[in-house]
């Protein structure tokens, strides 16, 4: 199984951090493939609303995602 973590704090020695660590951990020893993200180290833009990824092709912002 292929699984994603999403980690969202900005702590990057605190405890979701190690719970992000410790489940990984647990996973690839079971055998999954498993990648991190961590969010906050990413340039990631919400939506713009404007329907170029749909209709004329792929999204026109150029972050991180």
């Amino acid at each position: 199984m292929k699984i994603v973590i999403l980690q969202g704090s900005p702590n990057k020695n605190g405890s979701t951090s190690i719970l992000a660590d410790e489940f990984r951990r647990g996973a690839e020893e079971a055998g999954h493939s498993v990648i991190r993200f961590d969010l906050t180290d990413m340039n990631i833009s919400p939506c713009t609303g404007c329907v170029a990824c749909g209709y004329e092709g792929p999204c026109i912002q150029h972050d991180d995602n």
